[in-house]
């Protein structure tokens, strides 16, 4: 599974475009976020990452395609971070991480490293 990681220009209709390439090519969004502050970017995971990499390539914007891995944890209190401070304590630097489902007692994550 891969993440994409879009820098976009700060302005409506930006993510628009990008999940409606995506979209009209097939492919479904799983999980993402945006964020912006003078920049923007928005992540996102989908069910086809060479499918998301021609689309998001027909219209010209800049991403980074990254490795996700998954996790399953816990659906508790203080799990996210008991999960999160291992991964710091084996000098492994968190890049992003998304809750991609939770079900029952369990909550699958998603997440990518440096």
């Amino acid at each position: 599974m891969n993440e994409f990681l879009i820098n976009l220009e700060d302005k409506p209709g930006a993510m628009a475009e990008c999940c409606e390439v995506i979209g009209e090519a097939g492919i479904n969004i799983l999980a993402g976020a945006g964020i912006a502050s003078g920049t923007a970017a928005v992540v996102m995971v989908t069910d086809d990452a060479d499918g998301t990499k021609e689309a998001l390539d027909s219209i010209g914007v800049t991403f980074t395609m990254r490795q996700l891995e998954t996790a399953v944890l816990h659906h508790a209190p203080g799990s996210l971070g008991v999960f999160t401070r291992s991964l710091a304590e084996n000098g492994i630097n968190l890049q992003s991480i998304f809750i991609m489902k939770t079900e029952g007692d369990e909550v699958h994550i998603g997440y990518s490293t440096a």
